[in-house]
């Protein structure tokens, strides 16, 4: 009996140790990045810019059932007057949804994935116009679809635009999904370090590295038609945890995603009171619920 409490908490031992060098070093990274935040008066000022975006719409690529509610895996498009397009997130293809599903299934309880099709399945042609994307962060699901992006052809010289931390920063949840990013066709483009990151070839809308959920997350602002669309990625679940001001647990924050859970904390607050303008509407990622309702159009087929 002795040996087999002496070798179970060997092996505890080796478990241990074996998770603190995946988490503390993702958890000490995301601890040092904290960006500079724009103001609501820096916002505004792309309602300002000359060209800018006439609409903003969505797709879903894969849905699922689960106990706290239907998560989604939105891609968003913003079009300017010259048919450009500039794409947020990439969604997965069928074989990745199926799988992180499964995980999902296996973690959260819930029912099956329905997918609803790739980017270039879903907006079919169009897909040659897409001149710009982006990344709300560099987990797998949103950024494993990158590859079907490339394989159905977005425009010549397509570029991926990116602050800093996310060019530069990975922890281990982020390396896969960085290096589909970084070895797909799109050129790289790093537009700064912090605050409103604004692009001359898009006028009207910005990237704003944010922290907190990961160390390379980024929020996408876009001015369309007099009102400010915040994407904030994946910074909570859902937006009735933005508005509430509700955390996502020790088991996610701590050991399956490292968050820097106060620097969250003052995320949701600064969205919530972006939110509260007559003027600006912040998108959750995964809330497919909130995005349907939000008055945001679906991109239609």
């Amino acid at each position: 009996m002795r040996w087999a409490l002496r070798i179970a908490a060997v092996i505890l031992s080796f478990a241990l140790v074996a998770l603190a060098v995946r988490i503390v070093p993702a958890h000490l990274q995301v601890r040092s990045v904290a960006p500079r935040l724009p103001t609501l008066e820096e916002l505004r000022s792309l309602k300002h810019a000359p060209g800018g975006p006439q609409s903003l719409r969505w797709i879903n690529t894969s849905s699922q059932p689960l106990e706290r509610g239907v998560i989604g895996h939105s891609v968003f498009f913003a079009a300017w007057p010259d048919g450009s397009l500039f794409e947020v997130d990439a969604g997965m293809d069928a074989p990745a949804a199926i799988e992180f599903g499964a995980l999902l299934k296996t973690m959260s309880g819930g029912g099956d994935v329905a997918f609803a099709g790739t980017v270039a399945e879903q907006i079919g042609s169009a897909t040659a116009h897409v001149r710009g994307l982006g990344f709300t962060h560099l987990h797998i699901d949103h950024t494993q679809g990158i590859t079907a992006l490339c394989a159905a052809g977005p425009a010549p010289g397509a570029r991926v635009y990116q602050g800093k931390p996310q060019a530069t920063l990975r922890d281990p949840n982020t390396k896969e999904g960085g290096a589909l990013v970084a070895g797909a066709c799109f050129e790289p483009s790093v537009a700064g370090d912090e605050g409103l990151l604004t692009l001359v070839e898009f006028p009207g809308m910005a990237l704003i590295p944010l922290g907190g959920h990961t160390s390379c997350s980024t929020m996408f602002a876009f001015a369309v038609n007099g009102h400010l669309w915040l994407l904030s990625g994946d910074i909570t679940n859902t937006r009735e945890a933005l508005l509430a001001n509700r955390g996502k647990g020790f088991l996610y924050s701590g050991l399956l995603v490292p968050e820097d859970t106060r620097r969250t904390e003052e995320l949701r607050l600064y969205l919530a009171a972006l939110d509260a303008e007559d003027d600006i509407t912040v998108v959750v990622s995964h809330d497919l619920d909130a995005l349907r309702a939000s008055g945001l159009p679906e991109w239609d087929r």
